[in-house]
């Protein structure tokens, strides 16, 4: 719903969760086509490595940003 609306940012926490793998490509897509800021959370490295260009590592006491991060 927020893709199809103008919005500047799109906040998603586990987005493909209950989604079959047609449905997250087509999300992919989405997002690659997006043209404002995303802040995502998700378990799914494969999905999180097409869809963004910066890693935040949360820590016990501290944020670390990696741009153009090599995913682990």
């Amino acid at each position: 719903m927020g893709l199809a609306a103008h919005a500047w940012a799109l906040v998603l926490d586990e987005p493909t969760n209950h989604l079959d793998l047609p449905s997250i490509e087509r999300l992919e897509q989405a997002l690659l086509a997006f043209p404002g800021a995303i802040l995502l959370v998700s378990h799914d490295l494969q999905f999180a490595e097409r869809c963004t260009r910066d890693a935040w590592e949360i820590h016990a006491d501290r944020v670390v940003l990696a741009s153009s991060v090599e995913y682990s």
